[in-house]
């Protein structure tokens, strides 16, 4: 029993601290990459924004977009409205700019499938892909544009930033997002990004294969198409969307449920990604598979820590019943924003999500259909 206690711990902090520590290492050590510039001629892009009833905010975003530095004659946008019940096309028609082109789909088919959709009707050799409720930085554009001047980038990887981190889910939240944005840097650097930031990545439309209807995540399951096709998914920290932080724990629960689920389907139908000489192999077991396993091992832990020898049992028991306590005590204090107790929140909720997530997958719960979560 005690050797299933050591096994889960070990197994736990390689997922959370050592492949961070070992992907650090790598691309200390990994030949700075050489880098390429676009030449006189930029290429065309396409904005696609896909939306649900997001009538209070797709006006913003569109001007926001149409604005962006990126020459104008070479920038389209296109929004497609999936089954939108309120007044999200009229909002978007009040939008006068000859770039904009909205598209209405009267009947509501989830967001795969209006991705699918929309890319039919695109033809610019990149796509941007966001959605509606980001504020985009006017530079997002062009800085994600000028990745794809290295032929062997396939898609890149933007990045969210929160805004108004007032509350404690939300400076928590933002903890654990630095955090996943350092292991994306690191990622990139070795090889590939696994999996992009949904409101915020770009494509080569030629590589882009429709998926099926049912996919839960768009930004996971994309990347890996063009993973397949032998190409990088690189990542650009400049190339910014920001979005207002989760006030609520219960709705971050929520789409880290949703997240975690299609994380399930993901290893399902590209497993062979996960088979020695796939190029990410490494990086979808460490980022993607393990983190669905880590609730296991902790409940491991709190089991087999009574197996122990005396003092190490003590010492088992009291740290985590330490750390257990501390997550608890955030609770009452309304997720208090002192990092030693919304840390320890932050990740219970993460790994009971992980937990909550295997469920509804599996249970057939998990909706391929967006909804607002504010």
């Amino acid at each position: 029993m005690s050797v299933a206690f050591w096994t889960a711990l070990a197994f736990t902090v390689y997922t959370y601290v050592g492949y961070p520590a070992l992907l650090w290492v790598w691309a200390r050590l990994k030949r700075r990459p050489t880098t390429y510039l676009w030449g006189s001629a930029l290429p065309k892009v396409a904005v696609v924004i896909p939306a649900y009833n997001e009538e209070s905010v797709i006006a913003d975003k569109l001007r926001m977009v149409l604005v962006s530095r990126y020459p104008r004659d070479l920038l389209r946008v296109l929004l497609v409205s999936d089954g939108s019940a309120d007044g999200t096309l009229a909002a978007a028609k009040s939008v006068c700019d000859p770039r904009l082109t909205v598209i209405e789909k009267t009947m509501r088919s989830g967001k795969m499938a209006t991705v699918n959709y929309a890319m039919s009707l695109v033809s610019e050799p990149l796509v941007i892909m966001t959605d509606a409720g980001e504020q985009f930085d006017e530079e997002t554009v062009a800085r994600l544009v000028a990745r794809f001047a290295d032929p062997s980038v396939g898609a890149v990887s933007g990045e969210l930033g929160f805004v108004a981190l007032d509350t404690g889910c939300s400076r928590s939240l933002g903890v654990y997002w630095r955090y996943e944005k350092a292991i994306r840097a690191l990622e990139a650097i070795v090889g590939s990004v696994v999996g992009v930031t949904g409101p915020v990545y770009a494509m080569r439309r030629a590589l882009f294969r429709p998926l099926p209807a049912d996919t839960i995540l768009d930004d996971l399951a994309i990347p890996l198409e063009i993973i397949k096709q032998g190409y990088r998914v690189s990542y650009e920290r400049s190339a910014l969307a920001f979005e207002r932080a989760t006030q609520l724990s219960q709705h971050e629960f929520v789409r880290k449920r949703r997240t975690l689920a299609g994380n399930y389907q993901a290893i399902g139908r590209y497993w062979r990604l996960l088979l020695p000489g796939s190029p990410i192999a490494w990086q979808f077991w460490s980022h993607k598979v393990f983190r669905l396993l880590v609730p296991y091992a902790l409940v491991v832990m709190l089991l087999t820590a009574a197996a122990l020898p005396a003092p190490l049992r003590a010492i088992a028991f009291f740290a985590q019943g330490l750390f257990y306590g501390l997550a608890l005590t955030a609770v009452f204090m309304h997720r208090s924003k002192r990092p030693w107790l919304s840390i320890p929140y932050m990740f219970c909720v993460l790994n009971w999500a992980a937990i909550a997530g295997s469920y509804h997958y599996f249970a057939g719960r998990a909706s391929v259909r967006w909804e607002k979560v504010k």
